[in-house]
C-alpha cells in the first residue's frame, strides 16, 4: 500500500521537475486588469511584434533606457491619443494597452514602431498604434473573442509581453 503511493509521489515529483521553472512563474490567464509601475525615467519603445502559438497569441513590446509601466484591460472601443478619434480594428473584442513613462519615437522625432500589425492569429487579429503623446503610448488589440490574457516582463532587452488565450 505504501509502495503505490510512493511511486505516484515520485512520478508527480519527476513531472514537476521536468517543467521549466520559467513556465511555473508565468501569471495565469484572466480577463482582469493588469498594471505595473514604471521605473528609471522615460523608456524608449523600439520594437513591437506579434506571434501565433498553439494555445495563445503573443504581442511583445521592446523598450530601452528605462522600465515602462503598463495598464492592460478589455475596453469597448479604442480611441486615438490626442484626437480622440475611434480606432477600427479587426475582430469583435478590444484590449487597450497603455505603456506609461514611454515614447515610441527618437528625440529627433523618428517613429520607432509600426502603425499596424496584422498577424491574423486564431484570436489576436490586429494591433494598431493608437498614440504616442505626453509619455503615454497606446495600442489597441483587436481580438476574435474575449478570453483570458496575461502580462509579464522579460529582460535583456526589457520587454512587455501580452499573451491572449485562444
Amino acid at each position: 500500500m505504501i509502495r503505490p503511493r510512493l511511486s505516484a509521489s515520485l512520478a508527480a515529483l519527476a513531472l514537476l521537475l521536468a517543467v521549466p521553472a520559467s513556465a511555473l512563474a508565468l501569471p495565469p490567464f484572466t480577463t482582469g486588469v493588469k498594471t505595473s509601475a514604471a521605473s528609471g525615467g522615460q523608456a524608449e519603445l523600439f520594437g513591437a511584434t506579434a506571434a501565433c502559438h498553439s494555445t495563445f497569441d503573443r504581442f511583445v513590446i521592446r523598450a530601452r533606457f528605462a522600465k515602462p509601466g503598463y495598464d492592460v484591460r478589455y475596453v469597448n472601443r479604442i480611441f486615438e491619443d490626442g484626437s480622440g478619434d475611434p480606432v477600427s480594428l479587426l475582430g469583435t473584442k478590444r484590449i487597450r494597452v497603455f505603456v506609461r513613462d514611454a515614447r515610441a519615437h527618437t528625440q529627433s522625432g523618428t517613429n520607432l514602431l509600426p502603425n499596424v500589425i496584422t498577424p491574423r492569429c486564431p484570436n489576436l487579429r490586429q494591433i494598431k498604434n493608437a498614440g504616442d503623446f505626453e509619455g503615454l503610448v497606446t495600442f489597441g488589440l483587436g481580438l476574435r473573442s474575449k478570453t483570458g490574457f496575461r502580462v509579464f516582463r522579460l529582460s535583456g532587452p526589457s520587454r512587455i509581453v501580452i499573451d491572449v488565450a485562444h
